[in-house]
Parts: C-alpha cells; sequence; structure tokens
C-alpha cells in the first residue's frame, strides 16, 4: 500500500512539476490564450489581426518547482527568417511556486512607418533553453475573421 501511494505521488509530481508558459494575445477584439505545450513543439500558433491595430501580447512563466528560476525574456519580431524588431527584454527570477507576467505591444502602424506591408510576422519569444512561435497575420482588408488556426508542420 505504501508502494503504491509513493507511486501516485511520484506520477502527479512528475506531471506537476516543472517551468510552464501561457501566452495571451489580443487581436480584433478575441483574447486567444496558448498553454504552450513541449508536445506541440512543431506546431505553429496563428493569430488574425487587421493592419493598423495594435496587438498585446502577455506572457507568463510559472514556477512549479522547490528552487527559484531565473532567465532571460526576449520577444522579437521576424518577418521571412529575418529579424526585423525587438519587441521586449528583460531578466527574470521566479520564487518557488510563484508566476510573473511580462507584457509588450506589436504594433502595426509601427511596421508600417518602417516601410513593412500587411502579410504573416513571427513573434519568437525565448527563455533559457526554450523558443516559442506565434504568427501573427496582418490583414489589410475587410472581412471574416476566424479563430486561431493550429497548423501541423507540412502546411507552415
Amino acid at each position: 500500500a505504501l508502494g503504491c501511494f509513493v507511486a501516485i505521488i511520484g506520477i502527479f509530481a512528475h506531471g506537476y512539476m516543472g517551468i510552464y508558459d501561457t501566452t495571451y494575445v489580443t487581436a480584433s477584439g478575441w483574447e486567444r490564450k496558448i498553454e504552450h505545450d513541449f508536445r506541440q513543439r512543431e506546431w505553429v500558433y496563428e493569430v488574425r489581426a487587421k493592419w493598423g491595430e495594435t496587438v498585446p501580447f502577455r506572457y507568463e512563466i510559472e514556477n512549479r518547482r522547490f528552487s527559484s528560476y531565473s532567465t532571460s525574456i526576449r520577444a522579437s519580431l521576424w518577418k521571412e527568417n529575418e529579424k526585423i524588431l525587438d519587441l521586449f527584454a528583460e531578466d527574470k527570477s521566479i520564487k518557488p511556486f510563484d508566476k510573473v507576467m511580462v507584457k509588450w505591444t506589436l504594433d502595426s502602424e509601427q511596421l508600417q512607418a518602417q516601410d513593412f506591408d500587411a502579410g504573416r510576422y513571427t513573434v519568437k519569444i525565448e527563455r533559457k533553453g526554450v523558443e516559442r512561435e506565434i504568427t501573427v497575420h496582418f490583414r489589410d482588408w475587410e472581412g471574416v475573421f476566424y479563430e486561431d488556426v493550429i497548423l501541423p508542420p507540412p502546411w507552415r
């Protein structure tokens, strides 16, 4: 019985413990919550926004460990594999069983002022050995905006 109890606690701890991150993106009046999962590294998250819109991001890191976690958090904007803009950079230390939230915005008017056009841009979020990518598809026409699309690798 004691062995079963220890095994159950071990399974729970293995599934709960660790560093978890979530990105919140608001575009076209909808907030999307993207819970990053190590099993979905190969998937692309796409958010659609209107050209001229400012897209706010919130990035949360949760430390579910018994020790503190320190990391640099960097967010940058990419177009066709070329970095075009740094969006956010800050060092954070997270106490055990605590979390932090950082915020930044992606302003398409700022991109337009730098002679960029509507289209697909990639926001890369990096922290200690982890990189997340979210595609922001700016459209310059009025139309129907569908929910977020999660595309498997062959259709990126």
